[in-house]
């Protein structure tokens, strides 16, 4: 099944080869198309897509260089001021990119920042998202000997249409024109120090004819070097490796907050506006039910007022059951007429005594009896006939002033 689209931009970006990968990152030749950048969308049909994107090797240059372990951490920052005395022109007007790295040598990438800026731009306006960007030449399969020698004794070369493909190690290749194709062999042999230690080479071309051209621009010590010749497809690479990445720093993939934007942007308008009224209505009938209560707390003060008169309004509806359930008898027990007969003949006795004040109170079934008298002594007297009469009569407080006694008697029934 195809899952993965795979680009390659010529140097003009005004042509583009593309293909698509099975699940196991093999090729689908069948699928294998060229054309400009109309013919791919129109391909591709609306919607977002995403690619993986091989550079030309013409762009982007690799070299390979030396670091102390403490510089580890910064080497994306470091390597590029150690190139600057080899680089043509201002550094800031390239991009670099970090590969491998590992005992003191690391593998880095680098190419112009405003060609790659405008590919990526050019594919961003048709909701085309780049994903990895890679170096052509480093997508040409090594033998595996190569990733397990330090000397990295095979080279892949591929002649294809006016340029030279050179995959050198691992991390490291380049492209180069045809006609400079033998000098640059023979430069980087001097610059490897491989005159006594040739590499073994594969050879790769499209055709017989390209294939017999690759083996003329072989230098002469090269030329019994060969191991392998192979006939191949422009996509028959190998993607399952790991070369520097180009997408890195400014051109690393982040997350699509502007394409979820434009995907969402109804959706979160439309919840915006339900959100807004949603508060509008809270806010409403908080405001509603509030004017509301205002003017039932008005009434049931005014007839709080209108039943208990003024005083201290805390619960109206609590404090008016409360005087209610005061009024009322509570059972056979809250009968005050049987009280009050055998009362009042105890206070009949007592002439000495007056009563001043008399409360009943039916929960608790108990009266509470204000006397005065001009001894505290008859006081007494009557406490003590009230309790002949199967009465308890407490005295709850006492107090005199010159000769007048004042005492305060809470009368219950006794114990039967």
């Amino acid at each position: 099944m195809a899952n993965q689209l795979v680009l390659y931009a010529n140097r003009a970006q005004d042509q583009f080869r593309w293909c698509w990968l099975d699940a196991d990152h093999r090729p689908i030749l069948d699928s294998a198309a060229s054309g400009d950048l109309d013919t791919l969308m129109a391909t591709l049909g609306e919607g977002h897509h995403s690619a993986w994107v091989l550079l030309p090797g013409l762009q982007v240059v690799t070299r390979e260089l030396e670091y102390v372990e403490k510089e580890k951490k910064h080497l994306s920052r470091l390597l590029p001021f150690q190139l600057e005395e080899n680089v043509i022109g201002d550094i800031d007007q390239f991009h670099f990119a970090l590969g491998p790295a590992k005992e003191g040598r690391a593998v880095t990438a680098y190419m112009e920042r405003a060609w790659l800026r405008q590919l990526f731009d050019r594919f961003a306006e048709r909701n085309l998202e780049i994903t990895h960007a890679w170096p052509l030449p480093l997508m040409l399969p090594l033998a595996q000997e190569a990733e397990l020698s330090e000397e990295y004794p095979y080279w892949t070369l591929q002649l294809e249409g006016d340029e030279l493909l050179v995959h050198y190690a691992p991390s490291l290749g380049y492209s180069v024109e045809r006609n400079q194709a033998r000098l640059s062999l023979q430069m980087l042999l001097t610059a490897q120090q491989r005159v006594d230690n040739l590499p073994r080479l594969s050879l790769r071309a499209s055709t017989d004819a390209d294939l017999m051209a690759l083996e003329s621009l072989l230098p002469a010590e090269l030329k019994e070097r060969v191991d392998e010749q192979a006939l191949v497809e422009f996509w028959q690479l190998d993607f399952t490796g790991a070369p520097t990445d180009l997408c890195q720093g400014e051109f690393s993939q982040r997350l699509p907050i502007e394409r979820w934007w434009r995907d969402w942007q109804g959706v979160a308008v439309a919840a915006a506006a339900c959100l807004v009224i949603y508060i509008g209505v809270t806010v409403f009938q908080v405001q509603t039910l509030e004017a509301e209560n205002i003017e039932i707390r008005r009434d049931i003060e005014e007839t709080y007022r209108s039943v208990a008169g003024s005083g201290v309004l805390t619960d109206a509806e609590r404090q008016l059951r409360q005087q209610v359930s005061e009024l009322q008898p509570a059972g056979s027990s809250g009968r005050v007429t049987p009280f009050l007969a055998d009362l009042f003949p105890a206070m009949a006795n007592a002439e000495e005594v007056s009563l001043s004040a008399l409360s009943y109170a039916a929960r608790s079934n108990e009266l509470s009896l204000n006397v005065r008298a001009n001894t505290f002594n008859a006081i007494e007297t009557l406490r003590t006939e009230i309790q002949q009469r199967g009465l308890e009569a407490e005295l709850l407080s006492a107090s005199a002033q010159g000769d007048s006694h004042s005492a305060r008697l809470r009368v219950t029934r006794g114990n039967p």
